[in-house]
């Protein structure tokens, strides 16, 4: 398993580089930070809802001894969870661009304080 959350690591780090380059590296608010993330997540919910009524279909096909439907429904379970995995792969760099928001803001607010005393002193 920890080679398998290596290889996701990669690719969240990609994932991050590729929508840093389109649309900037970091999320300039909580609330964009959270509205960036909240998209991810309701497109890989769509996926596992996906996911979940192939598998049923699967199951009825199983039971009623239906045999020649089985690969069809499988070729749907694996394209629904390979895309819930890229949409949960973005899930992960929004939340790092979003990290990456409240680092800067942090640093900011550091930097206002710093000056604030050396405006004192």
């Amino acid at each position: 398993m920890q080679e398998l959350f290596n290889g996701v690591s990669r690719l969240v780090s990609e994932e991050y580089g590729r929508a840093a380059a389109e649309h900037g590296g970091v999320a300039h608010s909580p609330h964009e930070g959270y509205a960036l993330i909240k998209e991810e997540v309701e497109e890989a919910q769509a996926e596992m809802e996906t996911l979940t009524q192939r598998l049923g279909h699967l199951w009825t096909s199983v039971k009623s001894d239906e045999d020649q439907y089985g690969p069809h429904y499988l070729l749907y379970i694996k394209k629904a969870a390979m895309l819930g995995a890229c949409e949960l792969i973005q899930v992960a760099a929004m939340a790092e661009k979003a990290l990456l928001g409240y680092e800067i803001k942090k640093e900011e607010h550091g930097n206002e304080k710093t000056a604030e005393i050396n405006d004192k002193g």
